[in-house]
């Protein structure tokens, strides 16, 4: 299969929304939304990050109305979701967070989101972590908790296996297929080992991918898209919900080039690769070079300066892709796939 790489090529369409400095719950950052549609309406579910407590992110919604040859978001002021059960808020019963989700519709007409809960995990340290919420209007949630895992065996170069307990460490980037395969769910994470074991694994962070029976417990951990180009090196994480196309399922996530995370010069950018309809642990395709990357002022200089980070998608009639993207996790934008991808 010949797959050509400027099909997937990401065109700018504005900026979506921007904090504003009134809306105290927002006056940190607008950032990293899922979106979703329902009974014709498209919704916007975007991280909010207040000025107080810092770094203090809720859920809150949008409608997004076509505007030019882009998006515009009209907000609804409400809430979708904020801190509020343990795993979500810090002992200090100050901090917390519940940030980047991704919705996805289901087959019985229901929405799953996943994401990410910044709670105190089982050490009493702040842990991110993944829960998953569903809803049947967009607009209320109802919390399914967070995931629970089997036991991940992971073999280290030095030919140690190491048994890891996915609830004990930080997780992110998780994403719903909207379709069940061989009877079960599907969700792709992004795991983060501990130091040790990640260096004798040998593989930076990546995108992983679980399979479950009942969105409760996830089995079956398959190391499915780790870093492979130079803009990719420092890791791989999740970004759009799979969209089932004629070629596979189609999924732009995000990659970090840097020589850490704490490198002031790293950047994030934007892939895209198609996984297999039938087995989406088989990776068909991917980007050899970056779809979209750090080019705008307000990509390049905000809270974390050099950020594209997709997580939303609406599609078009004309078979091309809107793609919704963090901004320097501070704004939203848009971009539009060059070329029909459906």
């Amino acid at each position: 299969m010949v797959i050509e790489t400027e099909r997937f090529l990401l065109e700018r369409r504005g900026i979506i929304l921007e904090p504003d400095p009134d809306r105290p719950y927002e006056a940190g950052g607008v950032l990293n939304p899922a979106t979703a549609q329902h009974n014709g309406a498209s919704y916007l579910l975007y991280r909010s990050v207040a000025a107080e407590p810092v770094n203090y992110s809720r859920i809150m919604l949008a409608e997004l109305h076509p505007k030019g040859g882009g998006q515009e978001a009209k907000r609804l002021d409400k809430v979708a979701l904020e801190p509020r059960e343990s795993y979500e808020k810090w002992q200090d019963g100050v901090h917390g967070g519940v940030e980047d989700p991704r919705v996805t519709p289901l087959e019985d007409g229901s929405y799953i989101m996943a994401y990410t809960a910044y709670g105190d995990g089982p050490g009493g340290d702040a842990l991110p972590r993944i829960a998953l919420a569903r809803s049947n209007n967009l607009l209320d949630w109802e919390r399914l908790g967070l995931v629970k895992y089997t036991p991940l065996e992971l073999k280290g170069r030095s030919g140690q296996t190491y048994t890891i307990d996915l609830q004990t460490i930080s997780n992110k980037d998780a994403i719903l297929f909207p379709e069940k395969i061989g009877g079960r769910y599907i969700m792709l994470h992004r795991p983060t080992f501990p130091r040790a074991i990640a260096a004798d694994h040998g593989i930076p962070a990546s995108i992983w991918l679980s399979f479950s029976d009942d969105l409760v417990t996830w089995t079956d951990h398959t190391l499915i898209l780790s870093p492979e180009q130079p803009w990719e090196r420092l890791k791989t994480g999740g970004g759009t919900p799979p969209l089932r196309t004629k070629q596979g399922w189609l999924i732009f996530y995000h990659a970090v080039d840097g020589d850490s995370d704490a490198d002031p010069n790293r950047k994030y950018l934007a892939g895209a690769a198609l996984l297999d309809l039938q087995d989406p642990r088989k990776v068909i395709y991917r980007s050899a070079q970056p779809v979209l990357k750090p080019g705008t002022k307000e990509e390049q200089v905000g809270v974390v300066n050099n950020v594209v980070f997709p997580t939303g998608y609406l599609p078009l009639r004309d078979g091309r892709v809107q793609v919704i993207y963090g901004m320097a996790d501070q704004a939203i934008g848009v971009a539009e796939t060059v070329r029909p991808v459906l």
